[in-house]
């Protein structure tokens, strides 16, 4: 990556986090994850401007996943309805051609 002060190359590295390394405003009301728990965050720096950059990694939030989750399991659920539906039909049609041959045809 390029730095963007003085347009040299930066070097990659991490820095540490022992708990959720995050970005938050003075009055804290907006934060911004820049780690996951007990991880290291991806970071560019720059020898001759002294400049770190913190790219903003692609976080899934807590509602963000339950959302995924709780929708793959409606469409499993969905998907066993299906299934469940397709086998009482066929068997309500093997038993109403059982029962047909048992009658008499003078009563269909």
């Amino acid at each position: 990556m390029d730095c963007p002060f003085c347009g040299k190359e930066m070097k990659e590295g991490l820095i540490p986090a022992n708990n959720r390394l995050q970005w938050r405003d003075k009055i804290f009301t907006e934060r911004v994850f820049l780690s996951s728990w007990t991880k290291e965050a991806k970071a560019f720096y720059c020898s001759d401007c002294r400049q770190i950059i913190l790219p903003v990694p692609e976080t899934e939030g807590v509602i963000d996943t339950l959302e995924r989750r709780l929708s793959a399991v409606g469409d499993k659920i969905e998907a066993a309805r299906e299934q469940w539906e397709a086998r009482r039909d066929e068997a309500k049609d093997e038993k109403r051609k059982k029962n047909l041959g048992q009658k008499d045809p003078w009563e269909l």
